[in-house]
């Protein structure tokens, strides 16, 4: 620990440093040997636990990768999200509606996205709905010229 160039006298520390023992071997419990001198015996370390033994002879198992929504589905549900939020424009909320009741439609029947398309035809409807009521709330209110 200490260096004799600049410390004479190991024994005692310079500047007040503690000296610390130097780690011979680790504590063990009780009745453990010193390591190495049991290397081959039974359940030694270096019977528990071999090497590197190689790559393995068997195929990597499968990755079963479960079929997404599907891209019908999605534009379907973005169509019908922008078609219940844009609803109360009377143009513009419609048309969307009426397109995401169509893709919704569409993608209820196939085998993927059927959820995603429920969800589209719901949001269309209800956009399409607002945007009814809408015109019909601004034709009841709007006086009519003679």
């Amino acid at each position: 620990m200490s260096d004799e160039r600049t410390n004479p006298d190991p024994d005692h520390p310079q500047f007040g440093t503690p000296q610390y023992p130097d780690p011979v071997a680790p504590v063990a419990y009780p009745g453990a040997v010193a390591p190495g001198s049991m290397s081959d015996a039974p359940g030694s370390m270096s019977e528990q636990y071999p090497g590197y033994t190689g790559p393995s002879p068997y195929p990597p198992a499968p990755i079963d990768q479960s079929p997404g929504a599907g891209g019908l589905a999605i534009a379907a549900l973005i169509v019908g999200i922008l078609a219940f939020l844009l609803g109360w424009v009377p143009v513009i909320g419609f048309i969307l509606a009426v397109a995401g009741i169509v893709l919704g439609i569409l993608a209820v029947r196939r085998p993927r996205g059927k959820a995603f398309g429920i969800t589209a035809i719901v949001l269309s409807a209800l956009g399409a709905l607002a945007g009814l009521l809408l015109v019909v709330g601004i034709l009841a209110w709007t006086p009519i010229a003679n």
